[in-house]
């Protein structure tokens, strides 16, 4: 384990004991007689929650935690935080996000944690496939890549929670912290706005079976949402990505790590008198991990699927050509798409290979599969290069005669014979 690995480790620890002490009720009260009610003073922290809780702008409103009353604007403090923890980018702007949430944390754990935390849940829908299916391609596309904007940062943000200790009050109360209910977090998450009253119901009951279960967390929760119905079209393959690459040295995800000495390392602060349930526990750390090694399989399947499909494709549309002379523009269309198609999977496979440090499947080359006809779309018939630069397709001249230089019969046979 590398200097900042541990660095990083030994501030979680740190938060992580701050966090569960909050929510134990253990944290150190301010006193409230000396803190400032100006309007305008929390309007401003307001707006600045909303525009920047990257490293230069948490110094302040580390500041004015510290010094304002706050707890009258709570409620417009927690939309504000999730407008800015949705423009973080880097881990550098994720860490001061998370100090701020934690001071504010320490104050307010039901108040401000809990509704953060539940927002953040309905931020993360998965798509829903009629839908998409519906819309044109264009505005499918658009519309995955807004979805993909808008998730990336939230669970990103929601991963560093968990990670620090701010979901640990959710995940010890299987029944819910602060008067929330969790199960209904996790079925608005899923459901998605669109998903309806059917969908509510049909998920609801599965998602307080899910929340009741030993060690259920809220992070297992949301990858849960996000992955388990995307094994057949794997929309959400980036955010899986992006999860495995920030997270794999933290919940020990790649290909032959050990999670037990992992969770040890991060929740080493965690391992709290009383028995109580561990931050990052080493039971989560293997869900997770197998959660994400599963998708992965599923999404190489596909890929060589798509695969196979189009080594047929280019098979019977070379074949076609080579009977008919002709391949209709229709065809060349679908072929271009599945080849699109499987570029980008491929892609996206080889980047969630990466991020949990496995190499990616190796798929035989389709141009290579059936080359021995030779037939392309455009240019020369010979494969790989210009009939002239090779002697066209002869071997030599002497066979180019035998088969150019041929007899006229006419000029042997007579007329009346032909």
């Amino acid at each position: 384990m590398d200097e900042s690995t541990l660095k990083r480790h030994e501030r979680l620890q740190g938060l992580q004991r701050a966090n569960v002490d909050a929510w134990r009720g253990l944290a150190p009260a301010l006193d409230a007689t000396g803190l400032d009610a100006n309007i305008k003073k929390h309007t401003g922290f307001i707006k600045r929650c909303r525009a920047n809780m990257g490293p230069d702008g948490a110094a302040q409103l580390l500041r004015e935690v510290k010094l304002l009353k706050l707890e009258k604007y709570v409620s417009e403090i927690v939309p504000a935080v999730l407008e800015g923890l949705q423009k973080c980018k880097t881990s550098s702007e994720f860490s001061a996000a998370i100090d701020v949430l934690s001071a504010l944390h320490a104050r307010f754990p039901i108040q401000f944690t809990v509704p953060l935390v539940c927002q953040a849940l309905k931020q993360l829908p998965p798509p829903i496939i009629a839908t998409l299916a519906a819309m044109p391609p264009e505005q499918r596309e658009r519309d995955e890549q807004a979805r993909l904007s808008r998730q990336r940062p939230v669970l990103r943000a929601v991963s560093e929670m968990y990670l620090a200790g701010l979901l640990w009050g959710l995940d010890a109360q299987p029944g819910g912290a602060g008067g929330v209910d969790l199960a209904a977090a996790l079925t608005l998450s899923r459901s998605g706005p669109s998903g309806g009253a059917s969908a509510n119901g049909k998920h609801s009951a599965k998602a307080k079976e899910v929340v009741q279960q030993p060690g259920h967390c809220v992070l297992v929760g949301v990858l849960q949402n996000l992955l388990l119905g995307d094994r057949e079209h794997h929309l959400s393959i980036i955010l899986a990505t992006t999860f495995a690459k920030a997270l794999r040295a933290d919940l020990a995800l790649g290909d032959g790590e050990i999670a037990d000495s992992c969770a040890c390392n991060i929740a080493a602060a965690s391992a709290l008198d009383d028995g109580q349930a561990p931050v990052v526990s080493a039971d989560a750390c293997r869900r997770i991990r197998a959660l994400l090694h599963s998708y992965l399989d599923s999404a190489i399947e596909r890929q060589r699927t798509l695969h196979r499909g189009l080594v047929r494709m280019r098979e019977s549309q070379e074949e076609r050509l080579f009977n008919r002379g002709v391949v209709h523009a229709e065809a060349k269309a679908k072929l271009e798409r599945h080849t699109k198609a499987l570029e980008k999977l491929s892609d996206s496979v080889g980047l969630l290979c990466e991020a949990l440090g496995l190499a990616p499947p190796q798929m035989e080359d389709p141009a290579s599969a059936k080359d021995q006809l030779g037939i392309v779309f455009d240019g020369p018939s010979v494969p790989g290069g210009d009939e002239s630069s090779k002697g066209g397709q002869w071997e030599d001249d002497e066979e180019r005669m035998f088969y150019t230089s041929l007899l006229d019969l006419r000029s042997k046979i007579p007329p009346a014979m032909l």
